[in-house]
């Protein structure tokens, strides 16, 4: 499929997502140094994003199903951009942690609504195209979260505060939000008698793909947030290496999700599936267990970055096999399916990252980012419907 003038717009809202997403995730090991936390403290705080989550719950399926995908979006992209210039103004003016937790909360509400409206425009535009490409999408979410932490990287070596990074992310998205909502999709015909239809509940088959969704943006979420603090604590880097890790992963995503489409229209999405969460377990592995392999400097560095390359090759493919799959869905519409499955992808993204600063507090971070080696490993085993 061409890239319309609508394919093209979804997208810019996509690398909008990722481009903020990438510069609050990089920015989570200096809010940690900046107000002195431990693991767990900061796994307490984090835990504010669930909590916003939680929250947008109870309105964000009634918002989309109410007001479109199309009006839903861009006014989630308002409150989610607005949310992000709070975290900005908590760095900016050294806040203390209330003022932080009212800001991640916020961000954690507003970005769910932003997922799943934006998800579900991907939606209209996949099922006018006729075949996948819902990783084309996701490609421009990840190629924004490379360029984030590419930008942060930048900025830690060359001693530009979070603050000002921050400001000037939300400069270039306020911008490619006012030029790009006008070619957003508006609902079809499809989409509107779906809006008139009542909730049904999820057959086994999207329950298995929400379950999923849980697991795999959670491993996502954790690698997102805890990756910086991994090579600050666990690896010793020095600033200008801090960031190797969360570019890598951000690099192979692009990478892949550029590369994906193609593999699912030929050997079907399960089968992609199952083999890229074999890779993120094996790039975990790698990555996790560098610090006990009595490597030290660049070596050490080098190793913990291939893995977390692998893993995010791995990681790039889950999320879009997932959304196109709950696009398909027969057991209801596919604004609520997207609804339920970005939902419960949202809320692992948020939920297991505070969960990780307990476990890491009481045993050690590796132990704890470990976990989704194994989780991501269960996803193989969980039986979808067939391509």
């Amino acid at each position: 499929m061409a890239w319309s003038r609508e394919r093209v717009s979804v997208a810019a809202y996509f690398a909008v997502l990722g481009l903020v997403c990438a510069t609050w995730g990089s920015s989570i090991d200096d809010m940690k140094l900046l107000l002195g936390l431990n693991d767990a403290q900061q796994g307490w705080l984090l835990l504010s994003g669930p909590v916003g989550n939680l929250l947008s719950f109870t309105f964000a399926s009634a918002l989309v199903t109410r007001l479109g995908s199309r009006r839903s979006l861009v006014l989630a992209t308002s409150a989610y951009l607005c949310a992000a210039l709070g975290v900005a103004a908590c760095f900016f003016f050294r806040a203390p942690v209330p003022f932080w937790c009212v800001a991640i909360a916020t961000l954690g509400g507003t970005g769910n609504v932003f997922n799943i409206s934006v998800n579900t425009q991907g939606g209209l535009v996949e099922k006018k195209s006729g075949c996948t490409i819902m990783n084309s999408f996701h490609a421009m979410f990840s190629l924004l979260c490379l360029a984030g932490g590419l930008l942060a990287l930048f900025a830690a070596s060359s001693g530009v505060s979070v603050e000002y990074r921050f400001f000037a992310v939300l400069a270039v998205a306020v911008v490619a939000h006012l030029v790009f909502f006008p070619g957003l999709p508006k609902e079809s015909d499809v989409a509107k008698k779906e809006k008139g239809e009542g909730f049904r509940r999820p057959d086994m088959p999207l329950f298995l793909i929400g379950v999923a969704a849980l697991v795999i943006m959670g491993c996502e979420g954790s690698i997102s947030d805890w990756v910086g603090v991994f090579y600050r604590d666990s690896l010793n880097a020095v600033d200008g290496r801090i960031k190797w890790g969360f570019c890598a992963v951000s690099a192979t995503m692009t990478l892949g999700r550029f590369v994906t489409d193609r593999f699912v229209n030929r050997f079907g999405g399960v089968r992609v599936l199952r083999v890229h969460c074999a890779l993120v377990a094996v790039g975990l592995g790698i990555a996790l267990s560098s610090p006990f392999t009595g490597l030290s400097g660049l070596p050490l560095h080098l190793l913990a970055t291939a893995g977390y390359a692998i893993a995010g090759y791995g990681i790039s493919a889950l999320v879009p096999i997932l959304y196109s799959k709950a696009n398909r869905t027969k057991s209801m519409p596919a604004g609520s399916a997207i609804t339920f499955v970005g939902s419960m992808g949202f809320l692992g993204y948020f939920v297991w990252p505070p969960m990780i600063g307990h476990v890491a507090e009481a045993t050690c971070l590796s132990l704890a980012l470990g976990i989704f080696a194994v989780l991501i490993l269960v996803c193989l085993f969980l039986r979808f419907d067939n391509d």
